[in-house]
């Protein structure tokens, strides 16, 4: 089986550092914006900034910030189990150039420092629908709702991971999984 991921919010939890690295630049910034919506998923819906600030603050912290990102927990080893029973792994970002400076180096790099093994990497996939379906992708795996109801629609099983800002979201129907040792087992299970 080919199986698809994302990397941000589904390989990392970026909430706290996105907490964290935003309050920062606030402080440095000398601004007078807080937290308001602590569930949201952009900056801007979670600090109330305007769409200038929400570019700037990207330019500035985006790349640094994630480089910083820790894998979710049991990621690494589930991903490692998945291959060794023969499942092709690849990680499907829509990291781009226009908010990153090298999106598939950024990319590569904390894949391989985070141990993270894989079998190909394709950034820049603002659809991720197309990009499972020229990869013949069988399942994929992703924070946004949105993303995968759209896999959904052209056959491609899914499964969510739960993040802060998707736990309210009713529009999705397909697997929801707190974790990675809940991938792992939905994945094996289906297998037999």
């Amino acid at each position: 089986m080919t199986i698809g991921i994302d990397i941000d919010d589904t390989l990392t939890l970026l909430y706290d550092l996105k907490v964290k690295t935003a309050q920062n630049y606030i402080s440095k910034h000398n601004l007078n914006f807080k937290l308001v919506d602590p569930d949201s998923i952009s900056f801007g819906g979670m600090f109330d900034w305007p769409t200038f600030e929400c570019d700037k603050f990207w330019f500035e912290e985006a790349d640094k910030m994630l480089a910083e990102a820790q894998p979710r927990g049991f990621a690494c080893e589930a991903i490692k189990q998945l291959k060794k029973l023969g499942h092709k792994i690849i990680i499907v970002t829509a990291r781009t150039t226009e908010w990153h400076k090298e999106p598939y180096k950024m990319s590569y790099d904390w894949l391989r420092k985070n141990d993270i093994c894989y079998d190909e990497l394709l950034v820049g996939c603002l659809d991720k629908t197309q990009a499972c379906i020229e990869k013949k992708i069988d399942i994929f795996i992703d924070d946004l709702p949105s993303t995968l109801i759209k896999l959904q629609n052209v056959g491609i099983d899914t499964i969510l991971i739960e993040a802060p800002h998707n736990k309210e979201q009713n529009i999705y129907s397909g697997k929801t999984a707190k974790d990675w040792r809940e991938i792992e087992t939905f994945i094996t299970s289906d297998q037999n």
